[in-house]
Formats: structure tokens, sequence, C-alpha cells
């Protein structure tokens, strides 16, 4: 019986605003947890259930729908100092992120034709939007 109510509730789907959200959090534990230079080694990838997620080898490993080597990554490189450790401040830090999501997911995208199938945001049909077609259809 349980299994019948699985499958007539409805799942929300992601969107790349999501997965840019997961991306920017999988990198700053990433930094925190194993430095900037293992992060530079590893990959991060899209799985077959899009969830975003970081391996220290430079090979995707299993079904994935995008994988990109950080070290390709032209704002990750930017992250390191010349004596290998972080190069900024916390502030700095998470904006210098923000943009290397942008590089990350502008790469990703471009390998997956799913991934650009995904909504860019939530779409969320709210009171206002409801009104605003009823005015417009009476108005016709």
């Amino acid at each position: 019986m349980a299994w019948i109510v699985q499958l007539l509730i409805p799942r929300r789907r992601k969107n790349q605003h999501e997965l840019a959200g997961r991306a920017a959090e999988v990198i700053t534990q990433v930094l925190s947890d194993i430095g900037i230079d293992r992060f530079l080694n590893g990959t991060m990838l899209v799985d077959h259930r899009l969830r975003v997620r970081f391996v220290s080898c430079g090979v995707a490993i299993g079904s994935v729908h995008a994988a990109v080597r950080s070290d390709t990554l032209v704002q990750a490189r930017l992250l390191r100092a010349g004596d290998g450790s972080l190069a900024l401040a916390a502030q700095a830090l998470q904006q210098q992120i923000a943009r290397l999501v942008e590089e990350l997911m502008a790469a990703l995208l471009s390998q997956s034709d799913t991934l650009r199938a995904l909504p860019p945001h939530r779409y969320r049909y709210g009171i206002a939007e409801r009104h605003a077609e009823r005015r417009a259809a009476a108005s016709k």
C-alpha cells in the first residue's frame, strides 16, 4: 500500500537554481574539510539523480549527467595562494565561490541536455499572477 502512495505523491522537480545552491554548499564544505589542493585535484559532478557531488579522483565514476574537473575552472585556480593555502578572507571567499559556481554551472549545463532542460528557477504560481490572468481574460 505504501508504494501506491509513493507513486501518487507528486514530486517536486529540481531546477538549475537549486543545483547551483547545492554546488556552493558542496564547494564550501570540501574547501573547509580537505583543502584547496585536494579540491583542485577532484571533480564536481551531477549524478543521475540530479545530486551535485564532489569526487576526489579526476575521473567520474558511474552514471553521471555531467562532470567537470575542478582544476579546469579558472575561478577555482584563483582560490589558491602562492603557498598552497586559500588566498582569500571569509567574505571574499564567499564571493569567489559564487563566481566559481557560475562558471561550474555553465560548464555542467554545456555537457548535458537533461540539465539544460531543467527550469532556471522554481515556478511559483501565486495569487497575484492568478488575479492578473483573470483580469487580462476579462478585459478581452
